[in-house]
């Protein structure tokens, strides 16, 4: 499973090899071709180039593919649905081995005039209580009780995944915390506004591999897993190197 990996940019993908162009996707998706470019350039790269390289290699072996959100994950691992997951973990849990790949960071944003009063370092979850708080849907049928910077008692619209929720931001529908790395044009042109200060700290969410220690893993999952740690310093260099151009 990928967090932050959304069926619309597989879909892009998609209309960009078998139409040709990003141009020809565009049409047929009926896209701007500025957001088509986005998409695809946001596909995680390093991590789908990591994963081919090692399927290459292994061309009898079937690869099955989840695009889970929020405690989807967890679940899928620990209802045997998973044998390996892309995502956050709670790192004291025993139960979990996992290795390092990266950190995404994530911004309060909201759109230009969006707030009816002045954007300062010292905005407060009761001045925010009376805007709708854009939020990803969990797609767990167990869903953990976290919270995820919900303010309490505000109006929340749910999404299926961070591009709508980017787009709902832009048009003014509401606000909410983005992956950086997702909206770092719109805060250069400024189409979004980061509200981050004393009470809106941002955060971060460290990406790692991550399987179940108390079990027994195949001769191909034990490979895929050594492979992920000899290849993890190169995603943390990628990672690191954004970072410092972004200081």
């Amino acid at each position: 499973m990928i967090d932050g990996l959304t069926i619309h940019q597989l879909r892009c993908f998609d209309a960009v090899v078998s139409e040709g162009s990003f141009q020809a996707a565009a049409e047929k998706l009926r896209r701007s071709q500025p957001t088509i470019s986005s998409s695809i350039k946001n596909l995680l790269p390093e991590v789908l180039g990591l994963l081919r390289r090692f399927f290459d290699g292994c061309p009898g072996t079937r690869l099955h593919l989840y695009f889970e959100a929020i405690s989807g994950p967890w679940e899928r691992l620990f209802d045997d649905e998973a044998d390996l997951i892309l995502h956050h973990i709670d790192r004291t849990d025993p139960r979990l081995e996992s290795i390092d790949l990266f950190t995404v960071q994530l911004v309060p944003v909201v759109a230009p005039h969006f707030l009816r009063f002045a954007i300062s370092r010292s905005i407060t979850p009761e001045q925010m209580r009376g805007y709708v708080q854009c939020v990803i849907r969990d797609t767990a049928r167990r869903p953990a009780p976290r919270s995820y910077y919900l303010i309490e008692g505000a109006q929340s619209w749910t999404v299926s995944d961070q591009l709508m929720k980017r787009e709902l931001i832009l048009q003014g529908m509401g606000w909410g915390h983005m992956p950086r790395y997702l909206i770092e044009q719109d805060l250069h042109d400024r189409s979004l506004l980061a509200i981050t200060g004393r009470y809106f700290k941002g955060g971060e969410a460290d990406i790692v591999a991550a399987r179940r220690r108390n079990i027994s893993h195949g001769p191909i999952a034990n490979r895929l897993w050594r492979y992920i740690e000899e290849q993890a310093p190169l995603l943390n260099g990628v990672s690191k190197q954004r970072s410092g151009r972004r200081m």
